[in-house]
């Protein structure tokens, strides 16, 4: 894999300019990889690096955070990145650095992707479905983009049902300020099936009380 950091912050697009606007979340930002080290070194990394490690081909990884992921792509050829907040986006820029790895980087959002319909082998998606604000729209975007046979590969936390399920619903408007917008109380399965994907695998984890989705999706 070529080494060395190119970035691209890439803001003018008519796709981008359409979609909501996104508010920069610094102190979010600044925190983020403290608040969520214990789940990292519990499960997510080990989650992360199965899923992340398959990716192959042109990659695309929809909202990179603070880079999370950079450390488990040895299989892909190129790897692109999109991530709306820019006080995240230059945590990752500083991650890639680190790690000295080719990552082209975009500012933009996942529901208005600036790239080719057919275009990537493989979109990866890592507890961001939670945040997106329109996440069918999301999901549209990401089956555009995949070239046929491609595969949406996703780790993301959803919805539990019963009790756990309510005391989520009633916690999410709190939680959304606190998370950066994150919903704890999304259906996100029935989401990606419903944009027109098959999940082919798919894996629950809890973390916690709350459940994780490992899977791949291919669009029909």
């Amino acid at each position: 894999m070529k080494r060395g950091f190119r970035p691209r912050l890439s803001h003018g697009t008519v796709a981008v300019a359409t979609a909501p606007k996104v508010k920069g979340h610094p102190w979010f930002a600044a925190t983020y990889d403290l608040v969520t080290w214990w789940a990292e070194r519990t499960l997510l990394r080990q989650l992360r690096s199965r899923v992340v490690s398959q990716a192959t081909g042109t990659v695309l990884e929809l909202g990179a955070g603070t880079g999370a992921n950079f450390p488990y792509y040895p299989a892909a050829e190129r790897i692109i990145a999109t991530e709306p907040d820019l006080f995240m986006l230059r945590r990752a820029k500083k991650q890639a650095q680190a790690l000295g790895l080719d990552v082209d980087l975009h500012q933009g959002l996942a529901e208005a992707l600036p790239f080719s319909e057919a275009s990537c082998d493989t979109v990866v998606s890592t507890l961001v479905l939670c945040t997106v604000a329109v996440p069918d729209r999301a999901l549209a975007e990401t089956k555009r983009v995949l070239k046929p046979g491609g595969a949406f590969r996703f780790i993301e936390h959803v919805r539990a049902d019963g009790w756990t399920g309510m005391v989520q619903d009633k916690l999410t408007p709190a939680w959304r300020w606190f998370g950066a917008g994150c919903h704890l109380n999304r259906r996100t399965a029935a989401a990606i099936e419903a944009a027109g994907f098959q999940i082919v695998e798919l894996e629950q984890r809890r973390l916690g009380p709350t459940p994780l989705l490992i899977g791949v999706a291919q669009p029909t």
